[in-house]
C-alpha cells in the first residue's frame, strides 16, 4: 500500500480535528432536529427516524464488507486497488438485491412507518448510504480520521438546508429523506480524493480475504446496528411512531457523549491494525483511548439527572415532555458504549471478529427479549431499561476478553475517575444555580448548560495531569496550536 498508513498518522491528532468537526455536525443537527421536530410533530418526525433506521438495517451488509476493506486496506501488505474493486462490486449487488426486496414489502413500509412517500425516500436514501459509508471507511483505513469526519460535516452543513428547502415545498416527512440523499451524493466525489488508489478487478486471492473477515464483519454489522436502533424499532411496533419520536428526541440529545469514542475507535481500529500486522506492541494505544473516551459521556450523565426535563421541553417544546425519562437512560447507555466502543475495536483489529459476532448475538438476544417483555410490563421505558443491562453485559465480557488477550492494557484509566470526580462538582453547583434561575426560556437553560460546563471542564484541568500533558500533545500533533 503507498502512501499514508494509519501507524504513521497520529491518533490524538486526528481524533481531536475529527472530535471538532463531529461538533460542527452536531451543532448543524441540533438546529436541524429541533426545526423538523416542531414542524412535523412527534408522528411525522418519528416516521422518518423509523425509515431511516430500517436503511441503515438494509445497508449493513454493504457495511460489514466496508468494515473488511478497512482491516485488510489498513494493512502492511495490502493490494488497495484489488481491495477497492471488491467493493464496489459488492456494493453494486447488494443494492440490485435490496430494491428487489423494496418492491415486495413497498405496501408493508408505508403501513409501519405511516408515510406514504416512503417507498421512494427509502430507495433514495438506500443507494446513497450505501455508495457513501464505505468510501468513508477506506479513507479512515489509511489513518485519516479527520479527514473523513469534516467531509461528513461538509454532508451535514448541505443536508440541513437541503431538507429545509423541501420541507417547506410540501414534501413534509419525505423532504428530510431527499435532503440527505442529495447531500450524501454531492460529497461522494471528494470522499475519493482521499481514497489512494484506484478500483481494479480483484484477484481470487483478494476476494477470499475480504470474504475471511466480511463473513464476520456482515453479521457483526447487521447484529450491532440491529441492537442499536432496536428500541425505536420496537417502539414503532409495539406502540407508535409518536412514541419514536420521544425516543429518536432524547437519543440526538445524548449523542454527543460518544463522539470523542467514535472519532478515536475509528482511528484505533486502524492503528492497531497495522501494528497487530506487524507484531509491533499497541496496548497503550488502547488505554489511552479508553482514559479519555468517555470525557463527555460522564458529565453528560450527571447533567441528564439534574436537566433532563428542562432540556426536553425548552428545547423541543412541551408536547415531547414524555421524552425526559428517555434521556437519563440513554445517557447512561451512551456511558457504558463509550467505554466498550474502543475494546470492540481492538478485538476487531486484533483479526477476531468472530468473538463481537457472539457477543452482539448474545446481546441483542437479551434486548430483545427483555425489551419486549419491559415494555408490555412498565411501557416505553421498558426499552431503554434492557437496553442499559445488555450493553452492561456486553461491555463486561468484552472487557474481560480484552483483559485476557491483552493484559497490560489499562481497564479503569485514573483520568476515568477523576472525570467522574468532576462531574460530581458540576452538578453540585448546577442544582445550586438552577436554583438561583429558573428555567423558563432557552436562554436560562444555555446559561445553566454553560455554567456546568466550565466548572467541569476547570475541575478536570486542574485535577488531571494526564489531560493537561495530553491537550499540549495533542494540539502540537495536529497542528492546531500553529
Amino acid at each position: 500500500m503507498t502512501g499514508t498508513d494509519a501507524s504513521s498518522v497520529s491518533l490524538g491528532g486526528e481524533t481531536v480535528k475529527a472530535t471538532v468537526a463531529k461538533f460542527t455536525m452536531a451543532a448543524i443537527g441540533f438546529v436541524g432536529t429541533i426545526v423538523f421536530a416542531r414542524v412535523l410533530g412527534p408522528t411525522g418526525f418519528g416516521g422518518f427516524y423509523l425509515l431511516f433506521s430500517l436503511v441503515k438495517l438494509a445497508d449493513r451488509a454493504v457495511s460489514g464488507w466496508g468494515s473488511a476493506t478497512k482491516k485488510r486496506y489498513s494493512e502492511a501488505t495490502a493490494n488497495g486497488n484489488e481491495i477497492l474493486g471488491g467493493l464496489l462490486a459488492f456494493t453494486v449487488v447488494w443494492v440490485a438485491l435490496a430494491g428487489i426486496a423494496l418492491l415486495i414489502g413497498s405496501e408493508w413500509l408505508i403501513d409501519y412507518t405511516g408515510l406514504p412517500a416512503a417507498p421512494v425516500m427509502f430507495a433514495l436514501l438506500l443507494v446513497a448510504v450505501t455508495l457513501y459509508e464505505p468510501v468513508e471507511q477506506v479513507v479512515q483505513a489509511r489513518g485519516l480520521v479527520g479527514a473523513a469526519t469534516w467531509i461528513d460535516t461538509v454532508r451535514s452543513a448541505l443536508t440541513f438546508p437541503l431538507q429545509v428547502a423541501f420541507v417547506l415545498l410540501g414534501f413534509g416527512a419525505a423532504g428530510m429523506a431527499y435532503g440527505l440523499a442529495a447531500a450524501t451524493l454531492l460529497v461522494i466525489p471528494l470522499l475519493w480524493r482521499f481514497v489512494d488508489g484506484r478500483p481494479t478487478r480483484p484477484s481470487r486471492g483478494t476476494l477470499r480475504s475480504l470474504w475471511s473477515y466480511a463473513r464476520y464483519s456482515i453479521p457483526n454489522s447487521f447484529l450491532g446496528q440491529a441492537y442499536d436502533r432496536f428500541d425505536v424499532l420496537l417502539l414503532g411496533f409495539l406502540l407508535t411512531p409518536a412514541v419514536a419520536g420521544y425516543y429518536e428526541v432524547a437519543f440526538k440529545l445524548t449523542l454527543p457523549a460518544a463522539f470523542v469514542m467514535m472519532t478515536a475507535a475509528s482511528g484505533l481500529m486502524a492503528r492497531v491494525s497495522h501494528k497487530h500486522s506487524r507484531d509491533e506492541p499497541f496496548a497503550e494505544d488502547v488505554s489511552n483511548t479508553l482514559a479519555f473516551s468517555s470525557v463527555l459521556a460522564v458529565p453528560m450523565v450527571f447533567g441528564a439527572f439534574a436537566l433532563s426535563r428542562p432540556l426536553v421541553v425548552t428545547l423541543y417544546g412541551p408536547e415531547y415532555a414524555p421524552a425526559d425519562t428517555f434521556l437519563i437512560g440513554l445517557a447512561v447507555y451512551q456511558l457504558l458504549t463509550t467505554q466498550r466502543g474502543p475494546l470492540s475495536r481492538t478485538i476487531d483489529a486484533i483479526d477476531r471478529p468472530d468473538v463481537n459476532t457472539v457477543l452482539s448475538v448474545l446481546t441483542l438476544g437479551i434486548n430483545v427479549v427483555l425489551g419486549i417483555a419491559l415494555v408490555l410490563e412498565i411501557g416505553a421505558i421498558g426499552v431503554v431499561v434492557a437496553t442499559v443491562i445488555a450493553e452492561s453485559l456486553r461491555y463486561a465480557v468484552s472487557a474481560a476478553y480484552v483483559r485476557r488477550t491483552l493484559p497490560d492494557v489499562d481497564l479503569l484509566p485514573r483520568t476515568l475517575l477523576e472525570q467522574v470526580g468532576a462531574a460530581t462538582v458540576m452538578v453540585g453547583v448546577v442544582v445550586l444555580f438552577r436554583g438561583t434561575i429558573p428555567i423558563q426560556r432557552w436562554y436560562h437553560l444555555l446559561a445553566v448548560v454553560a455554567v456546568g460546563a466550565l466548572v467541569y471542564g476547570v475541575v478536570l484541568l486542574i485535577g488531571s495531569p494526564k489531560l493537561r500533558v495530553t491537550i499540549e500533545g495533542v494540539v502540537r500533533e495536529s497542528r492546531l496550536g500553529r
